[in-house]
């Protein structure tokens, strides 16, 4: 399952949105494909077969890349949170704030949503002391539910208002207990 969901991240979104709606069979063909690309690579690097240095300038071009926009989509760089806090604990805090004034700029319409990308976030989650606090949660509930509320009360009358897309169909979106 680990390796699925690594695959699933490396893949062209256009074919993650497509696998809803996918018939058996096309999922059968799929899963097939991702098992002999796992397979290739295995025996790729059984047989020592590394990246020549072009792939690696790409892969750091592309790794950069997505540094760049995410420094500047948070508004933070290592320089920044060097200069704005003198202690670990500060500079944690300085870059949560960053991180939570940036959802609030989502929530708010105010700025378009980034995904960390699969492969940082992986490693990150891996690396990184994380977990989901229920508390936490909550709070952003209430949070956008807060925002929402405030932008209702100040929308202007006659202009109508955005309602949000239909979903998918299909797709089953009820609650499912994980093991």
């Amino acid at each position: 399952m680990k390796d699925l969901v690594r695959w699933l991240a490396a893949l062209d979104p256009s074919v993650l949105q497509a696998l809803p709606q996918a018939t058996d069979e096309q999922i059968n063909q799929f899963l097939k494909v991702v098992v002999q690309r796992q397979l290739l690579l295995e025996q790729a690097d059984a047989a020592g077969i590394r990246l020549t240095d072009d792939d690696w300038r790409v892969l750091r071009v592309q790794h950069d890349s997505a540094i760049s926009i995410l420094s500047s989509v948070l508004n933070l760089d290592p320089r920044m949170l060097m200069d704005s806090a003198s202690t670990p604990e500060a500079r944690m805090a300085f870059a949560m704030a960053r991180v939570q004034d940036y959802f609030d700029r989502v929530v708010r319409g105010r700025a378009r949503f980034y995904p960390v990308p699969p492969f940082l976030g992986e490693t990150l989650r891996a690396r990184g002391e994380w977990s989901v606090e229920q508390a936490g949660v909550r709070r952003a509930l209430e949070r956008a539910k807060e925002i929402r509320a405030s932008a209702d009360s100040s929308e202007s009358p006659g202009v109508p208002r955005m309602t949000p897309a239909p979903r998918p169909t299909g797709v089953d979106t009820s609650p499912r207990r994980s093991r």
